[in-house]
């Protein structure tokens, strides 16, 4: 309390307004902690007081007025909170559906899936079988990269052990050590590189970074030892760029919503490891992670104000990078490297002496590979500007090799949905002869499975009970979209949702007033209403949860090797900004001038 009570209760010579707050102070604060600051005789004292002037009867009657005022502004506040209480139950009667609509999507993307199996007969099978075996003798190997395997099965256990802590892909994609004999190269035995090679490795490793499949531009990635994003952050802290403040929104709701989903599951222990990875987390990581996270977007931003290209920016910045010792102190490559330290762990071996002994590896697996191929052993094919082994010869090579074992290994099995893993643009690999998986089963007219077949009965029923009750989706302009299954209940949704913000509204608008109140009453007058507050709150933070969990692409990449679909969207936003809600403006004049009414100028 801002009084000292017992002074006060002492001196006997309190105000009207001294003795009525008072006893406002003890009611409020017995029904916050059911403790009473007031004893019973100094209650029974105050309340048997009388007014010995028409002045202090006035002011008496005015905190005893404006005090029912208030009640009646708590009143009203209960009624809002029912009527909003309600309308949230009765919209989530259809928002709950969307907490379970990943589960609806999940299994009727599935369901498609399923849909897409080629339906043939057992002729049909063996013919597809033998086009794709064929397809893949076609296709061979390539010269180079049957080197590598070549190469990589032939190390000794240990240089094989320590590159693969170097890079955990190394034996089946070749880039990462190619992109260090390319470095090694660039030095050709000198020191340091010179001008036109450190040109030449900026224009290789800025080149890395554009994505011709997406046609755009990605941070993620590396070139050797160098990731892209390192590059991206370098030329951010030359620029003095640090993370904005829609980024610092973006993570606080992120990290918000995470912690919400995990308590609304229950796990007190997912949330407490959230909390301290997130919430906890000290603000250089906090920037770090955020900076990382928009730097796309604000190269993006940058590239259109200043007319130039993430490409130009990432190779000027790795020019300036390099005339400061880049690959001399910080990105060391392989081959003078004394360093066994890695992030996957320490090597046994001196990183130059496993680059060594890769070269070495690498020459003796082409030398034998050429031999077979002068013996006429194995055969090769030019294709474009590469070589390939032919899988004929491939296949019928006699030789204990394991790539080439791998390779009839995989000419004899069929592999489903194989032609998924070629480009694009090989338009040889992509038809339905070879990137299905088959179903030998009873078809109808359109050679679909027959409904009077286990398969298809099957999956009309799956069919049938996965449907949504109040939501559905549409494909419209390559895109997604989530949308109410009806005019009906489209109209209910969002009519419970407008009453939920107008109730929200009026809430705000009461502790404003309520606001007054406390400073005129020298006590927390708006405790309960706050409580109301907070409980509206939740249900908007429900609501927000319902609709984001609704929307969120349970398989983590989207359109997923073309069996699903891409992650759902909404033409209209469903979520509720709960922070743009202000007070209900009509609410506040209203009330304002009844308790102006009251307290006059003291309002």
């Amino acid at each position: 309390m801002k009084k000292n009570l017992s002074n006060l209760l002492q001196r006997g010579n309190l105000t009207p307004k001294q003795r009525y707050l008072l006893l406002i102070q003890n009611d409020i604060e017995k029904e916050r902690t059911g403790k009473e600051i007031l004893t019973k005789a100094d209650e029974q004292a105050l309340i048997g007081w009388q007014a010995k002037t028409p002045a202090e009867a006035r002011e008496w009657n005015k905190y005893n007025e404006g005090w029912k005022l208030g009640g009646r502004v708590g009143i009203e506040a209960e009624f809002v909170y029912a009527e909003t209480k309600a309308e949230h139950y009765r919209k989530n009667i259809m928002a709950i559906e969307l907490t379970i609509y990943p589960f609806y999507r999940e299994r009727l993307n599935a369901l498609q899936a399923l849909k897409k199996i080629k339906v043939v007969d057992i002729n049909e099978a063996v013919a597809i079988t033998k086009k794709q075996r064929e397809q893949k003798l076609k296709d061979g190997i390539n010269f180079d990269f049957a080197v590598h395997q070549f190469a990589f099965e032939n190390l000794s256990d240990e240089i094989r052990k320590d590159i693969l802590i170097l890079d955990e892909e190394a034996e089946y994609e070749p880039s990462y050590l190619n992109d260090e004999e390319t470095i090694a190269d660039l030095f050709n035995g000198k020191d340091e590189l010179t001008k036109e090679a450190k040109t030449k490795y900026a224009e290789l490793v800025a080149s890395r970074s554009y994505n011709k499949f997406a046609k755009e531009y990605q941070l993620h990635g590396a070139f050797a030892g160098l990731p892209i994003m390192d590059i991206a952050k370098k030329w951010a802290k030359d620029k003095g760029i640090t993370p904005r403040q829609e980024d610092y929104e973006r993570y606080e709701k992120m990290t918000g919503g995470i912690l919400n989903k995990a308590r609304r599951n229950g796990s007190k222990e997912i949330a407490d490891k959230m909390n301290k990875e997130f919430i906890e987390r000290p603000q250089e990581k906090k920037d770090e992670w955020l900076l990382e996270d928009s730097l796309k977007e604000i190269l993006e931003d940058y590239t259109k104000e200043n007319k130039t290209t993430i490409k130009r920016i990432l190779k000027e910045t790795l020019l300036k990078w390099l005339d400061n010792s880049l690959l001399i102190k910080k990105h060391t490559p392989l081959f003078n490297s004394k360093q066994k330290n890695t992030y996957s762990g320490d090597t046994k071996h001196q990183h130059d002496k496993l680059f060594k002994e890769w070269l070495k590896a690498k020459d003796k697996a082409r030398t034998t590979l050429q031999k077979l191929i002068a013996k006429g052993d194995l055969k090769t094919k030019e294709t474009g500007q590469d070589k390939t082994i032919t899988g004929e010869s491939l296949y019928n090579f006699k030789g204990d090799f394991k790539f080439i074992k791998r390779f009839k290994e995989r000419v004899d099995r069929y592999d489903a949905n194989a032609g998924l893993i070629y480009a694009d643009d090989d338009k040889e690999h992509t038809g339905d002869n070879l990137d299905r998986e088959l179903l030998i089963a009873k078809r109808d007219k359109d050679g679909k499975p027959a409904i009077v077949s286990l398969f298809g009965m099957s999956l009309k029923k799956i069919e049938t009970g996965l449907q949504p009750h109040f939501f559905k989706e549409t494909d419209k302009d390559g895109e997604t979209y989530l949308e109410f299954n009806s005019e009906s209940v489209k109209e209910a949704f969002t009519s419970a949702v407008a009453n939920i913000k107008d109730g929200y509204a009026k809430l705000l608008a009461f502790q404003e007033i309520l606001k007054k109140l406390n400073k005129i009453y020298e006590a927390e007058t708006d405790h309960a209403l706050k409580q109301r507050i907070g409980q509206v709150s939740e249900f908007i933070d429900d609501h927000n949860f319902f609709v984001e969990n609704a929307l969120e692409d349970l398989m983590g990449f989207g359109v997923g090797f073309g069996l699903y679909k891409k992650p759902l969207k909404t033409k209209e936003s469903l979520l509720i900004e709960k922070d743009k809600i202000k007070p209900h403006a009509e609410t506040i004049t209203k009330w304002a001038e009844h308790f102006r009414g009251v307290f006059n100028d003291e309002f």
